[in-house]
Order: C-alpha cells, then sequence, then structure tokens
C-alpha cells in the first residue's frame, strides 16, 4: 500500500498512516502471533498473553519458521516479549544466530514494567468502603486501605490468631 493510499485509509477511518501500515504489516503474522494481538485488545491482559502490535509489527519482518520458534517459545514460557527485546530477536534473526536456548534467554528477562502487582475487584471495595472516602483521590484511599490493613494485623496479633477469611 502506498503512503497516499495508507493516508486515505487512514483519513476515512480516524487514524494515522502509520497505523494503518502496522495494522497491514500484522497481516505478516502467523496466525498464533496475531491471535495473540488480538487477546491484547479482546481480553484482559491479566489473565491472557498479550502481544502489542508495535512489537508484533516488530516480529512480522521475520520468517515464518522463525515465527513459529518464537511462537513455541512464549507458548513453553507463557511470556511474550517487549518491543525492545523484539528488535533484539530480530536481530539476531537476521544475523542467523537466533535458537530456542537464546529465545528462551531473551523472553525469560524481567521486563522493565514488570513488578509483581495485587489487583482487586473495584465494585467490591467501593461497596464496603464509606460513602464520603470515594469522593477522595485514588492513593488517599489506598492510604486509608493499608491503613485498615494494620489496624486489623494489630488487632489480629494481640488476640494471637486469625480466624481466617468468611
Amino acid at each position: 500500500m502506498s503512503k497516499l493510499s495508507a493516508s486515505r485509509v487512514g483519513k476515512a477511518n480516524n487514524d494515522s498512516r502509520e497505523k494503518v501500515r502496522r495494522y497491514i504489516r500484522l497481516t505478516e503474522l502467523i496466525p498464533e502471533l496475531l491471535k495473540l494481538v488480538d487477546d491484547a485488545y479482546l481480553c484482559d491482559r491479566r489473565t491472557s498473553l498479550a502481544l502489542g502490535i508495535t512489537t508484533a509489527v516488530e516480529l512480522s519482518y521475520l520468517s515464518k519458521d522463525i515465527q513459529k520458534l518464537i511462537w513455541a517459545t512464549i507458548d513453553y514460557e507463557q511470556t511474550v516479549p517487549n518491543r525492545a527485546q523484539a528488535l533484539r530477536i530480530r536481530n539476531l534473526a537476521e544475523r542467523k544466530k537466533l535458537n530456542f536456548d537464546i529465545l528462551e534467554k531473551i523472553l525469560c528477562e524481567q521486563k522493565g514494567n514488570q513488578h509483581d502487582r495485587i489487583f482487586f475487584n473495584k465494585q467490591r471495595i467501593e461497596e464496603v468502603l464509606p460513602p464520603e472516602l470515594l469522593k477522595r483521590d485514588k492513593r488517599y484511599i489506598e492510604q486509608y486501605v493499608i491503613e485498615a490493613i494494620k489496624k486489623f494485623n494489630n488487632k489480629a496479633n494481640k488476640s494471637g490468631h486469625f480466624d481466617g477469611m468468611k
């Protein structure tokens, strides 16, 4: 697709020319990798493997065989590369220095945005918070919850036992 055509399609759909070109490029992915891109937008990113568009575009330049190797590694390790890792993978593949072991090492690296997080059901938390608190800033609410947990722990420690959750 020419730059002019991509611009026209983008304009007609309220998207940029580059976004249109990225979408077109995704057609070069094997179905398994393309599904990971779809899952990034159709599913909960916390509960499924999800591949971002710019990362997927980098992988789309690789041969189908290399993409299959990448898919096998993603499936085995249950983790996806970020864009920086995809660029390294692409570079290694172009220099014919990519194999399963190297790919596994790259995918198992801790990514900059990875850290342990705890997720809560917002609605369930809001149901038990005082209504006036819900009008406050989320950092204030977070501090309120932390203080409540501290008080609960102090009470449990003084009584010598913890009854568990009901």
